[in-house]
Formats: structure tokens, sequence, C-alpha cells
């Protein structure tokens, strides 16, 4: 992003992955949206276009890419298909974990991340501690060159057909949220029990509770050092709340192009009901919200990208993007009558999944305590 705009290489590779998109996702892409699993040949299409590696190192096989152009992807995908366009920032959540353990385990798993053969999971959420993350239960006990793991993660994204997962457990509780630690959990050992959540959307994506009945898991596994996984994970997310904000938006710009096309159309007393301002001015209001949530966005990947804090702007895409995109999809819905309820639209499916990113990673009630965190400091946290 070259001054205040897109560089030309940014802009080509915009086109590369709205055409790959345009000619690949839309077949199955409804089928694949209803289904409670992953779609691999859809994924192997993603790996073989180089888009699972974007910004990640060449030799492991990534494309050693920015991550405006992560975003790029992101976007143009999402116009399509959901859930390919949550897909390129999976590989890249696990080698921020990866990198801060040993070499070997960077080469055993992220590989086959890029290539679409393993999937990967985050885990963090419990019954009882959501926002809280500080309250979580589950805890890795050291025994020797293992620890033990006990403790249940639930309602997790990918978990029920993950291969590995970014684990989160106090190995000293009495110290709260400094007793948190990291680990790398391959999902192939005994004692894990996977039990799948249906959800109202995110269906491919196929969430699950994990049980952990005293998991032995090698030592060489933990990632960072012990007490250290709560501030990993603030350090984690701030990226992933902008490329999920980027993805919700990519959502809502779609309903909108579609509505543009359908009111222009649609007749109602004797004329397209474009001619409406009833009709039209929502769609100017939403137009307008999506362009300013999509330029903080990218903002923020820029920032990423030189290095600098983004935490705060993270915080308002993650709450202000979903909301923006719930609002547009839902009147876009309305507008399209009947027919955008109907499953003959895509619009009911983007509506529930939508939904669904208003609180992961983080509700909008905590997003607006990190803001205000940052803007203010610890005097304005209420806990």
């Amino acid at each position: 992003m070259g001054g205040f705009g897109f560089t030309e290489a940014q802009e080509m590779f915009r086109r590369e992955v709205r055409n790959f998109a345009r000619q690949e996702l839309p077949a199955g892409a409804k089928e694949r949206a209803k289904r409670h699993e992953p779609d691999r040949e859809m994924i192997a299409k993603l790996a073989a276009a180089d888009l699972l590696g974007i910004s990640l190192p060449e030799k492991y096989g990534g494309q050693g890419g920015d991550w405006i152009s992560m975003g790029i992807a992101m976007e143009e995908m999402g116009k399509v298909d959901f859930y390919a366009s949550l897909m390129p920032i999976i590989p890249g959540l696990a080698y921020t974990f990866l990198s801060m353990s040993q070499e070997d385990l960077i080469d055993e798993w992220l590989p086959p991340l890029i290539k679409g053969d393993k999937l990967g999971c985050f885990g963090v959420t419990e019954a009882d501690s959501g926002s809280d993350a500080a309250a979580m239960k589950t805890v890795a006990v050291r025994d020797g060159d293992d620890y033990i793991i006990t403790g249940e993660k639930i309602s997790i994204t990918n978990a029920a057909f993950a291969d590995a997962c970014i684990f989160f457990a106090k190995t000293d509780p009495s110290l709260k949220h400094k007793g948190i630690s990291a680990f790398w959990v391959p999902m192939d050992l005994p004692g894990i029990v996977k039990s799948p959540i249906p959800h109202t959307g995110w269906k491919p994506a196929a969430a699950a509770s994990i049980f952990m009945d005293s998991v032995r898991l090698p030592a060489k596994y933990r990632v960072g050092d012990e007490g250290q996984g709560f501030y990993i994970f603030g350090g984690a997310t701030d990226y992933l709340r902008v490329g999920l904000g980027l993805i919700a938006i990519a959502m809502a710009e779609a309903s909108v192009e579609e509505t543009i096309a359908n009111v222009q159309q649609r007749m109602a007393f004797g004329k397209p009901i474009a001619q409406f301002e009833g009709v039209s001015f929502k769609i100017a209001e939403h137009a307008t919200r999506i362009e300013a949530a999509k330029l903080l966005c990218y903002r923020a990947f820029y920032l990423k990208d030189q290095g600098m804090p983004h935490t705060k702007e993270s915080a308002m895409v993650k709450w202000w993007c979903p909301e923006v995109a719930f609002n547009a999809v839902h009147d876009c819905l309305l507008l399209h009558g009947h027919v955008g309820y109907s499953e003959e639209a895509p619009l009911e499916q983007r509506l529930r999944d939508v939904m669904g990113f208003e609180f992961a990673d983080g509700t909008a009630q905590i997003m607006k305590l990190v803001i205000v965190r940052q803007l203010i400091g610890k005097a304005a946290i209420p806990y």
C-alpha cells in the first residue's frame, strides 16, 4: 500500500485472486455452506493457487508476502465463499506460535498446513471462560519431560477435523493469567476426545469441544516460556481480528452489489424500486459504512506490515465491522423480499455466518475495553 492506496503489485494480486475466486469457488459453494465439515477439495485448490501461505516465509513453502495482500485475498474470497476466506489465516496463526517453538516443530507442521494437507485450530474458549480467558480451568502439570493436560475447550472452530490445536492451559493456577502457558497439541494423542457442536452458521468450520483426559504431551510442544501464554495470545489475535472483520465486510459488500442489481429489476407501482429513496438511501448508507470499514481494516494491516502497534485498530475493526456487516446483509435481505429470505439467495446464509463474527475472537464489549485501555490506560478497566 504505497502512499494512500494499493501498490501496482497488490492490485495485480487482487485481480488474480478475484479471478480465482469467481472461477473456482462458486461451484458447490451453497452445498459446502450447509455441511458441517471442511471441503478438502476446495482447500487443495487454495493451496495449489498459493493462497494458504501468503504472508509466510518462502523456506517453508509460503510466498513471503505482506499482510495487506493477505487481506486482499480474504476480502476477494469472502465475497464468494465464507469458509475459503478463513483458510489463509490458519497457517499464519500457526506460524506465529510455532515460531516460538523448536525449529523441528516448524519443519514438521508448517509446510503441510500451507499445502492444505493439515488443518489447525485455536483452543482458548471454555464453558466459564470466554471473554474472561484468565478464568480458564484447563491445567497442564509438568511431569519430567512431559506435561499432563486435563480440561475442556468448547466451540472451537475447525476442531472437529483439526490435526493440531494451539492450546492454552494453566501451568500455575495460583498466578491466574500469569500462569497460562501455550502448547501445540497434535490431535491424535491418547486421551483426546472431540465432540462436534453444530452451529447456526459457520457450518464448514466444524466447531467442536475438545476434551483432554490426562493427555501426555512432550515438553518440546510448549510454545514460548511457561506463563507467557496469555501475552502470546494477545499479540497473535491482533491480525486475526483484522482478518475476521475484513471477511465480514466482504460478505456485506457482496450483498450490497447483489442488491443494487436486484432493485434495478424489481418493480413496484410501475417502476424499479431503486427509484424509491427508502430503498436507494439504504444502499447509499451501507456502501458508505462498508467503504469506511475497509479502510480501517487495511490501515490495521498496513501498521502490521510496518511493524507498528495495531492493537487499538484491530479491536476497532473487530467490534465495528461485524456490526456494519450484519446490518448491511440484514437490510439487503429485506430489500430482496421473500426471495432474500429463501435458500434461493445467499443472503440468509450470509446473515447467519456474519452473526458469528460478532463474538468470534472477542465480543464487542471486550473490544471496546481493549480500545479504552489503549486510549486511557488501566484506569478505564473495571477489573
